[in-house]
């Protein structure tokens, strides 16, 4: 049937209002905690930008020069476990052609922790190593072949039985068909096979793959390691079982995704835990910069020879660490500046595995007197370097890997129309001496609401994890929950990390 020009105009204008209907469409928020990691709840920002901060670097939490241990320490999970934390790591003594440091098989180990901070490596008694089973080592192999990763996760599936606990994915290189096995544990210790066979072949692995149960999506995801144009990359796949796996693709980066001269090896993707909506990784970039004239500049340049004479890569490699967050776990944002760069060091860094963050963020309690409960992350050095290899502890403010950030010149940030369940609204945020943060609320449409305008905001300055916001000594906003909304910031000199509306 033929259609006048009216008549499509019509259509047309009715997909428009449509089009512009569902756009405005508020998000509910309800009363969980977002981070400026992104801009999916911002509408407009003038003289306001998101920055990226560095973790600072602060003492080594664990050497790795234990017999079984060695230069080849890494692939590193970090977890809290009630008023434990656990860590788990490939141990290795690589092989190459520095003859003072024999080689020898890739294991499994394990350390852990009352605080975080200072660790200490069980005597397990569980395998032979050397002649002795006095050491920490979880995992010796899967049927005779080394175990190249395992990375364990408490899994708080509602169907997980007692004896699958803990879970993990390792992959098993020199068994056919190559792949990632399922492991599972009563304990975070004692680790057998759920199936005797590979669960999943897709992919190449060489590098520490991840899973874990998502509490959002009810299903288990996966992240690991493939080739694509020999650029390394990152795949995902879910399952509902653990054993049983569905291929989902490569994660999208945009324009900005891995390249030759900028490769992703570890992801360590994972549900940040205060605001589990929103995944962190901190991929590592691979970086082979050839020979050059800096080559032996870097630190240990005789160490570098020695690796180079067993494979070039191993010495002209360098490897440092970037943010990548995303809210579904597919489409993923990165972050401009790195996260973890190697930094001002003139030993025991710039060398290919080095930089490496452990899977994932804990939260520690301070190591002085005064200073919060502050996140705290673990990335390898001395990598490949000698006959050990070692952990650096990092800190993070919580929530602060990236803040909505005003300059001297006062800024503006508006946010998309949400709705939100709560009595108050609270900030992580802070100020120089004579900076602010003013907030406004307003309908969608972008007009002050009465009492709730800049005119009315107390002014918030000072650094807090929790600033209760308020409006000529009003903090109750209850009578707003519910209704569509928008937050106008108004700032100068300050940084607003988070933001939650309390119940």
């Amino acid at each position: 049937m033929k259609r006048s020009l009216s008549d499509l105009s019509a259509v047309v204008l009715m997909s428009m209002v449509v089009a512009v209907a569902c756009a405005a469409e508020p998000t509910a928020i309800g009363d969980r905690r977002e981070l400026f990691v992104d801009d999916f709840l911002i509408d407009s920002m003038t003289r306001v930008t998101l920055k990226a901060h560095q973790p600072v670097r602060r003492e080594v939490a664990i050497t790795f020069d234990k017999p079984w241990e060695g230069n080849g320490g890494g692939y590193v999970t970090v977890f809290q476990d009630g008023n434990r934390y656990r860590m788990y790591y490939h141990a290795w003594q690589i092989p190459g052609s520095d003859t003072r440091f024999p080689g020898h098989r890739l294991v499994m180990a394990y350390a852990e922790s009352a605080d975080g901070i200072t660790w200490t490596r069980p005597n397990l008694g569980l395998f032979d190593f050397g002649g002795s089973k006095e050491n920490s080592i979880v995992l010796n192999d899967i049927k005779g072949t080394e175990c190249h990763d395992l990375s364990p996760f408490i899994d708080t599936n509602p169907a997980a039985t007692a004896e699958g606990k803990y879970k993990a994915v390792g992959f098993a290189h020199s068994i056919e068909p190559r792949g990632l096995w399922a492991f599972q544990s009563p304990d975070g210790v004692r680790w057998t096979p759920m199936q005797d066979g590979a669960v999943y072949t897709h992919g190449v692995f060489d590098t520490q793959n991840i899973a874990f149960w998502s509490e959002l999506e009810r299903q288990y995801v996966l992240y690991y390691r493939v080739f694509v144009d020999g650029v390394r990359h990152i795949e995902r796949a879910v399952s509902d079982d653990f054993l049983h796996w569905k291929r989902e693709g490569l994660l999208d980066f945009g324009a900005r995704g891995p390249t030759p001269s900028e490769q992703f090896y570890v992801n360590q993707i994972k549900p940040y835990y205060r605001a589990p909506h929103i995944l962190i990784g901190f991929p590592a970039r691979y970086c082979d910069r050839g020979m050059t004239a800096s080559t032996f500049e870097l630190p240990e340049p005789e160490s570098r020879k020695a690796r180079i004479a067993t494979a070039q890569r191993y010495g002209t490699a360098v490897t440092d660490s970037i943010l990548i967050t995303s809210r579904d776990g597919k489409t993923f944002r990165r972050s401009d500046e790195p996260f973890l760069p190697p930094g001002l060091r003139t030993r025991y860094n710039w060398s290919y595995g080095d930089n490496y963050v452990a899977w994932h963020v804990v939260e520690t309690g301070p190591t002085d007197d005064d200073t919060p409960r502050e996140l705290s992350l673990y990335a390898t050095e001395a990598y490949f370097t000698e006959n050990f290899s070692r952990l650096r502890r990092y800190t993070l403010r919580l929530d602060g890997f990236v803040s909505a950030h005003a300059g001297h010149e006062q800024g503006e940030l508006i946010s998309r129309p949400f709705t939100f369940e709560g009595k108050r609204l609270s900030f992580n945020f802070g100020t120089s001496a004579p900076g602010y943060v003013r907030v406004e609320l307003q309908t969608p449409e972008g007009i002050a609401i009465p009492g709730f305008s800049e005119a009315d905001a107390d002014v918030l300055y000072g650094d807090s994890l929790a600033r209760t916001v308020s409006w000529q000594g009003n903090a109750d906003v209850a009578s707003l929950a519910g209704r569509p909304i928008r937050m106008r910031l108004v700032m100068m000199e300050a940084d607003v990390y988070s933001w939650k509306f309390e119940r």
